[in-house]
């Protein structure tokens, strides 16, 4: 039975066009330069002692909406490490702010995010003080965009109701996408009647463009353990003792790359080409950048 109403319930999700209005991009803007990269293993340590430059002009009249990665409730690399958000929450808090909202929306397969959020065990972090949102039944906005793939892209209301956004984003390879970094991690405000047609073709260069509606204003890519081949939910995990931040998505996601390139080639996979330029994404990225 219990089987049946999550079935019931995640056609409804899927199927959730009400609520929609048209909208403006929700872009970074006043780029504060910020580009640090954190190494070995006190990365994380290492990061909480840099917090002032890291969420530089965060202070008590900043709200903040912590995007996280609950595409499954599989463990870390699939999932965000409960240890990494509890470090930007007590970073933020440190520095004065008190309006949190830590969110997602699962992948189709795992909806509805409520119960991948019970499993993860989320509700700890409640203690801080922080919000909880899912957003597979929120109200939606209607953004057109200059694509090639993409004309028009319907994102969680959300993203306009925090001052800043912080992406919380794991590095992974993935079997469809070839690779999940900051830009792939925007998927989880895209409506899910939607996402159905992000997976049928083309799913590089729809990903890229999901960056023409929403940026994040901090990209904070979790890379101490990553999946290096399968992915996004099982994959096979190496070390790369990594943390990478970065103000500007792109700069994020093309650090994350390299990184990625260097550790599966360490691993002898061979799967993905040196130059990030030869890329289906990276390329298609270059292709749309003016058309922002």
């Amino acid at each position: 039975m219990a089987n049946l109403l999550r079935r019931i319930e995640k056609k409804l999700i899927i199927k959730n066009t009400l609520f929609i209005k048209n909208g403006v991009p929700r872009l970074s803007k006043n780029s504060k330069n910020i580009k640090i990269t954190f190494t070995g293993d006190e990365a994380l340590s290492e990061m909480l002692k840099l917090n002032k430059s890291i969420f530089e002009g965060f202070n008590s009249r900043t709200s903040v909406l912590i995007k996280i990665n609950l595409n499954s409730p599989q463990p870390y690399p699939a999932s965000t490490s409960s240890e990494m958000l509890e470090a930007v929450l007590q970073s933020l808090l440190s520095l004065g702010v008190r309006e949190i909202c830590i969110g997602d929306c699962s992948g189709l397969v795992h909806l509805p995010t409520r119960i991948v959020i019970n499993k993860k065990g989320l509700g700890y972090f409640k203690k801080y003080g922080a919000k909880i949102k899912f957003f597979d039944y929120g109200r939606w906005v209607n953004i057109a965009i200059k694509g090639i793939y993409f004309k028009n892209i319907i994102i969680s209301e959300i993203v306009y109701k925090y001052d800043k956004i912080i992406n919380l984003a794991n590095l992974k390879s993935h079997h469809q996408a070839g690779f999940s970094f900051s830009t792939k991690l925007l998927v989880g405000f895209y409506a899910s009647f939607q996402r159905i047609q992000l997976h049928k073709d083309h799913l590089q260069e729809r990903i890229a463009e999901l960056s023409m509606a929403v940026q994040p204003d901090i990209s904070i890519i979790d890379a101490r353990k990553i999946f290096i081949d399968g992915g996004p939910d099982f994959g096979k995990v190496a070390e790369a003792k990594t943390i990478i931040v970065n103000d500007d998505l792109f700069e994020a996601d093309l650090a994350a790359y390299n990184l990625l390139f260097s550790v599966k080639n360490q691993n002898r996979i061979d799967d993905l080409d040196e130059n990030p330029n030869n890329s289906i994404f990276f390329k298609h990225y270059s292709r749309i950048k003016d058309n922002f």
